[in-house]
Parts: structure tokens; C-alpha cells; sequence
């Protein structure tokens, strides 16, 4: 099975940057697809640099090289201490929502990436935080 994404799920994600310098609430649908429940909430962190040997171009059969950034960094965040989750789980709250800090890190983007597990295969969701 292929997982499913695009600007359908990207929507869902909702960032809000806060009064302090580098926080941001994040909230979510909890379920999507008849998910678990428990989306999973990453940091990714990319570097601007892409590897020096790599050079964007079609080929001839329309495939696109694209270059991947030199360096990734990926942090799971969690939103809710297990007690919160439960208590949210057992209200039926409908949103899976917190504040998180990004690290700024000089030369990378920022973006969020939101997965929800079900059954037949996996949804993703992405937001763009800093470029």
C-alpha cells in the first residue's frame, strides 16, 4: 500500500507562532482515516546546502533529479504528557493540539511533519515553519 498525502492532509495541520521568540502551537485532527488516534508529530529540520556532486535536471523520459539537502535532522515531538493523552482520549477530544519549541539552526528550513497510523496504510500531513 502506498501512504496516502498531499494538500488534503497538509491542511489539516494548523501552526501558530506564540508570543515566545522560537515557540509555535500545533493542532490536528486525532483522527483521519479511521486512525489510531495517536498522530505521530515530527521536527524536520533540513540544511539549505545540497550535495555539491548533484545537479536538478528532466530526463529525457520526464523523470525529475531533485537534490537532497546535505543534512536532515528529525525530532518527534510529543504534545501531551501520557495523562493528558488519556484524559483527551477519554473526553472524545477531537483535536491532538500543544506548544513546541524549534531550535533555530543557521542555514536549515523548518517543517512539521504529522503522520496517522490506520489500519490499510499510513496518511502524512506537512507544514512549512521557517524557510
Amino acid at each position: 500500500m502506498f501512504p496516502e498525502q498531499g494538500e488534503e492532509y497538509d491542511a489539516l495541520i494548523k501552526i501558530e507562532k506564540q508570543q515566545g521568540e522560537n515557540t509555535y502551537k500545533l493542532s490536528v485532527p486525532r483522527l483521519v482515516k479511521n486512525s489510531s488516534g495517536w498522530p505521530t508529530v515530527t521536527l524536520i529540520y533540513s540544511s539549505d546546502d545540497s550535495d555539491k556532486n548533484c545537479r536538478e535536471e528532466t530526463l529525457s523520459d520526464g523523470t525529475l533529479l531533485s537534490c537532497l539537502p546535505q543534512s536532515v535532522i528529525r525530532e518527534e515531538i510529543v504534545l501531551n504528557s501520557a495523562w493528558e493523552k488519556a484524559i483527551d482520549w477519554i473526553s472524545s477530544k477531537p483535536l491532538y493540539e500543544g506548544v513546541f519549541e524549534v531550535i533555530e539552526r543557521e542555514n536549515f528550513s523548518v517543517e512539521v511533519s504529522v503522520m496517522w497510523e490506520t489500519e490499510v496504510c499510513l496518511t502524512f500531513g506537512r507544514a512549512e515553519i521557517i524557510k
